[in-house]
């Protein structure tokens, strides 16, 4: 997907300053913005995208093009791509800083990236109501999980609409009755916010835990399996970051952290 967009910049005066424009909005979310560094040595161009994969997509590649009043049409050049956790990063150096009046003309290419996906219901009550039915109509539900000395309701629809390994695993079962699946290795408040993202799409607690990636893995859900990965991916480097910090510091003692679920 292609989208073009413009910024217009006007009466922009020689005192180096630095320009932003207003948060651009895509697909109903506000996930682009461009800034000038306007100074008269090395003037830096931005082009910002923040969260885009939460409604399942990423900006792939960048061009762009500065036209003065009066002068010809644009010619478009790439921008260079960084990246940085949920945010995309693309700036260039320009040759000269920007006076007087210009447009800048962006081309932002968009592609689907169905893994990282979470679709957001236009009815808000629906997952909601949906948590509640797990919660409180235990007598409905014909799967129960086992996990130490709790146990979990849950739908057989449900889950295989949502994993297909579920599916297959149903599709070959002869009991009849209530169907039991024993959890190892697995903490209650893990499988709960594994059940609570299956049935609302979103979660309960942290993401950032090995358990609850997992399970993701083991089930098929791919979005909440990417989500998982970025955020322990995240919280590795993090810690890896303080304890370089420390150890530069010539601190003394270094402290064990702790991930709280």
């Amino acid at each position: 997907m292609i989208v073009p967009y413009e910024w217009i910049l006007e009466n922009v005066e020689e005192e180096p300053t630095a320009i932003a424009s207003k948060m651009i909005s895509f697909c109903g979310e506000k996930v682009f913005r461009v800034c000038l560094k306007n100074h008269a040595r090395n003037p830096v161009l931005f082009f910002v995208v923040f969260d885009l994969k939460k409604i399942g997509m990423t900006v792939e590649d960048v061009t762009y093009g500065i036209q003065g009043s009066g002068s010809n049409p644009a010619t478009m050049k790439n921008v260079k791509i960084g990246h940085d956790g949920s945010l995309q990063l693309f700036k260039t150096v320009l040759d000269k800083q920007i006076v007087g009046s210009w447009t800048f003309a962006f081309r932002i290419v968009i592609t689907g990236t169905s893994e990282l996906y979470s679709y957001q219901l236009s009815d808000r009550r629906a997952k909601n109501q949906l948590w509640a039915a797990l919660e409180g109509q235990r007598n409905l539900s014909d799967v129960e999980f086992i996990v130490k000395d709790k146990s979990f309701p849950a739908h057989k629809a449900i889950l295989a609409a949502r994993g297909y390994p579920f599916a297959s695993q149903f599709e070959r079962s002869t009991k009849d009755g209530p169907y039991q699946i024993r959890m190892v290795g697995v903490e209650p408040s893990t499988m709960e916010n594994f059940l609570h993202f299956i049935y609302t799409g979103e979660s309960k607690r942290t993401l950032a835990n090995e358990e609850l990636l997992k399970l993701a893995d083991d089930y098929g859900l791919t979005t909440l399996t990417a989500l998982c990965h970025d955020a322990v991916t995240e919280t590795e480097a993090t810690q890896m970051t303080k304890l370089m910090e420390c150890l530069n510091n010539g601190a003394g003692v270094l402290y064990p952290s702790k991930i709280m679920y």
